[in-house]
């Protein structure tokens, strides 16, 4: 599966890309996805990538809720959302990473160029 990333994107433009993927997920029908918080939140060991099923209409303001309350930082921490066929992080890079065989995939990538976010292919590890 092939992964992509863009360039540091900061703040408010990752938290566009989130809303862009949510609309996305729901044209597709996706309902449901599966949100984890990892690299760099404020969670201990135990807590970190432990996934929460959350309907994919809440899913920003789960992400706004967990900022407020101090879990994580947007750009800063990473959040990784996750379907079937579909994978997006915002990395605490203040990147974004996508990858997966869903369309919703697919069209993230083109919107990245289209946008001049520099998208490119991650070079898997062996």
């Amino acid at each position: 599966m092939t992964e992509y990333r863009t360039k540091p994107l900061g703040r408010s433009l990752l938290l566009d890309e989130l809303a862009f993927v949510c609309g996305k997920l729901k044209q597709v029908g996706t309902s449901q996805v599966a949100v984890s918080f990892g690299w760099a939140s404020n969670l201990t060991i135990d807590e970190l990538w432990k996934e929460a099923q959350v309907r994919v209409e809440e899913l920003r303001e789960y992400v706004a809720k967990a900022e407020r309350d101090g879990t994580v930082e947007i750009a800063k921490a990473d959040l990784f959302v996750k379907s079937e066929d579909f994978q997006f992080t915002l990395c605490h890079e203040g990147d974004a990473h996508v990858s997966g065989i869903s369309s919703v995939a697919h069209e993230v990538v083109q919107r990245w160029r289209e946008m001049g976010y520099e998208p490119y292919e991650v070079q898997q590890r062996a």
